[in-house]
């Protein structure tokens, strides 16, 4: 897609998740399944609080992910986490 950036420059990266997103899809698609590393969890936990979500770990193993606004919960495998953080990148776009 050829876009001219003089006269509609590209929106700013805010976020280092932002950057590393594709990079994982990338992996993904090469593996053939999804596995995030800490690293991964660790920028999509970041990118989830950055934009309005509250993350902890539970028990279980699994994060517990809540959204301040709606207040809904999710309890989530960090595959789970990591997918939801490229969603709400997706939405944002």
């Amino acid at each position: 897609m050829d876009r001219n950036v003089t006269e509609k420059p590209p929106r700013a990266v805010v976020n280092r998740f932002e950057l590393a997103a594709a990079r994982m899809a990338d992996a993904w698609v090469r593996a053939g399944r999804v596995t995030v590393t800490r690293d991964d969890l660790l920028l999509a936990r970041e990118f989830l609080q950055a934009t309005g979500w509250r993350v902890t770990e539970s028990r279980s193993g699994l994060l517990r992910v809540v959204a301040r606004r709606s207040r809904h919960v999710l309890e989530l495998t960090p595959e789970g986490a990591v997918l939801l953080a490229m969603r709400r990148l997706a939405v944002r776009r």
